[in-house]
């Protein structure tokens, strides 16, 4: 039995449950390790979540929206471009027609997607701010951009993201 039966897309569906059971197996030996060797497994538990979470809204707002592309606010393209004026080698005075920038829906990134499902009122702002703070639990894994040093993931952050991805899951399944 599916644990995302709600799910009509059978790959996706198959590749949730996976995740799920991955994160099952994980969870179950993350504290029979020492604390370095459990913090890993609770980072990875937290990236599979994160990852689960991220596609059941994407998902979701799919079935929302019912369109291949979305309309990135605030960010132009540019074309026809005529330029005015030179001010120096790296600034220039130019004409040009632009319009908004479209984006495949299956392209959108973690951050964008929260964003369009509160834009969209799949999620209150309230709880958009928390999906952001899985996001960001979720990109500690990109270590080259981080400003301090990576401690620990502890059975706190855990719970956060379970809560998080157990209200993501009763919200897209109705």
């Amino acid at each position: 039995m599916s644990h995302f039966s709600f799910i009509g897309n059978s790959a996706l569906r198959n590749n949730l449950d996976i995740t799920f059971q991955h994160i099952v197996e994980l969870t179950t030996i993350a504290d029979k390790y020492d604390k370095v060797l459990s913090s890993s497994f609770r980072k990875t538990i937290i990236i599979y979540t994160a990852s689960i979470i991220e596609a059941l809204l994407l998902w979701k707002l799919k079935k929302v929206i019912k369109t291949a592309k979305v309309e990135l606010s605030g960010e132009w393209k540019f074309y026809d471009i005529k330029i005015l004026y030179n001010i120096d080698a790296s600034e220039e005075v130019i004409g040009a027609k632009r319009r908004k920038e479209k984006k495949q829906i299956n392209k959108l990134d973690f951050m964008r997607i929260i964003d369009y499902c509160d834009k969209y009122k799949i999620v209150t702002k309230k709880f958009s701010e928390e999906i952001h703070n899985v996001r960001e639990l979720r990109n500690r894994l990109h270590i080259g951009g981080l400003s301090k040093v990576e401690k620990e993931y502890t059975k706190k952050d855990l719970k956060f993201v379970f809560g998080v991805a157990k209200k993501i899951k009763a919200l897209v399944s109705k």
